[in-house]
């Protein structure tokens, strides 16, 4: 029995990145003999463990053979005989199929090492085709390693091409899809990501809502600026999610449409719902076109209605993260093809000062007062309002 460190880790360690997570391939093994040794088995069906102490994961070398549609159409072979290049063999691109043992030895069968050194993401073989999923795995590469200055072989495109024509992509699941949207949006440049999806004809079926982007130049040049910019301030995933969503279908980017809520969230439901994206996104989007309206519709006259109206709308009371996703969109606002721009300069410069003052009006401090049900709710406003309003007056 023989233990590899495979797969990402590797590959990470070779460019000089962080190794979180590590994978190993088991060579010459059972799944009663893991099990003796103290792995802890992940499922009945598959034989992938947990090591017991380092809670590295542990898998059975293994030969899959397409036998269905979809990632999940495949049958697996996991007998003991399985080789540590038949098991390579069966995975994405070279750079992800190097191995290193326990000595510090790497074995690399289909180059690449010789890959990563001339930054090229390459298939292993034609079986590349049989697994969809490897479409945006494909694409979550490029753009999380594009400032390694990798760049996709040209016959790989062509087999994401053909995966894209097949039909295939429609059979991967939403959660799946969704989990490496997730990655994307966490940790890779979302303009890269969507662009290699566009180069081979599979945006327009995973993501139809971003279709539009690629044929109008201008917004296209936003998109581009905004991923920079979020990439490099490494903004959270729900400020990334939100300013993705002003970027979908062309009655959003629509001065004319912007203004029609209930057609507008149910765009960005109907996305939510297909990918079974986690409620909390679609929630707080909901919260912050609300804000945009508002400020849509702001009176120069009446400030500090539209101070309190942003800071009930977005619950900062009862939830104060809330008020920082705000403000970090606002960050990125030049890049987002909104309306009134100017107003959220005077929000991001003075809310957080607003918020401190108004954040010690207790419930409590008015029970103690003799205010109770309706009445509370009320005197809070109207405590809340007079702070906004007096501190607007000092600062004019």
């Amino acid at each position: 029995m023989k233990f590899y460190l495979v797969g990402g880790a590797v590959r990470n360690k070779l460019l000089g990145l962080k190794v979180r997570d590590k994978d190993w391939v088991v060579i010459g093994s059972t799944y009663k003999e893991m099990i003796n040794l103290g792995f802890i088995p992940i499922g009945n069906n598959f034989p992938v463990f947990i090591h017991p102490i380092t809670k590295d994961e542990y898998a059975l070398a293994r030969k899959e053979k397409k036998k269905g549609i979809g990632y999940k159409g495949f049958s697996c072979n996991f007998s003991k005989n399985i080789t540590l290049e038949e098991d390579l063999y069966r995975r994405d691109i070279t750079i992800n199929a190097i191995a290193l043992d326990n000595l510090g030895k790497y074995y690399d069968p289909f180059g690449g090492i010789n890959d990563i050194n001339n930054r090229i993401i390459r298939h292993i073989s034609i079986f590349f085709i049989d697994d969809p999923l490897r479409v945006l795995r494909i694409a979550k590469f490029y753009s999380q390693f594009y400032n390694f200055k990798f760049y996709i072989f040209y016959k790989t495109l062509k087999l994401m091409n053909k995966i894209s024509n097949s039909g295939e992509l429609l059979y991967l699941t939403s959660e799946r899809i969704w989990l490496e949207t997730e990655k994307v949006i966490k940790n890779c440049n979302l303009f890269l990501y969507f662009k290699i999806l566009y180069k081979c004809n599979a945006l327009n079926i995973i993501y139809p809502e971003l279709n539009i982007l690629f044929n109008n130049n201008k917004l296209l040049y936003y998109f581009y600026l905004l991923s920079n910019n979020l990439i490099f301030y490494k903004f959270s995933i729900e400020v990334k999610f939100i300013c993705l969503c002003f970027f979908f279908n062309k009655t959003i980017l629509s001065k004319k449409y912007f203004l029609y809520k209930n057609f507008i969230i149910d765009i960005i439901y109907t996305f939510c719902k297909r990918l079974s994206i986690p409620k909390k996104f679609f929630n707080l989007f909901k919260i912050i076109y609300n804000c945009f309206i508002k400020i849509y519709f702001f009176n120069k006259n009446n400030i500090t209605d539209l101070f309190i109206n942003i800071l009930y709308t977005l619950d900062v009371w009862r939830k104060p993260n809330n008020i920082y996703i705000f403000i970090n969109i606002i960050k990125n606002i030049k890049l987002l093809p909104i309306y009134n721009k100017k107003i959220f300069l005077i929000l991001y410069k003075y809310i957080l000062d607003i918020l401190y003052i108004t954040k010690n009006i207790k419930c409590k401090y008015l029970i103690n007062l003799g205010y109770s049900g309706i009445n509370i709710s009320k005197k809070l406003f109207n405590l809340r309002y007079k702070k906004i309003y007096f501190f607007i007056n000092k600062k004019k």
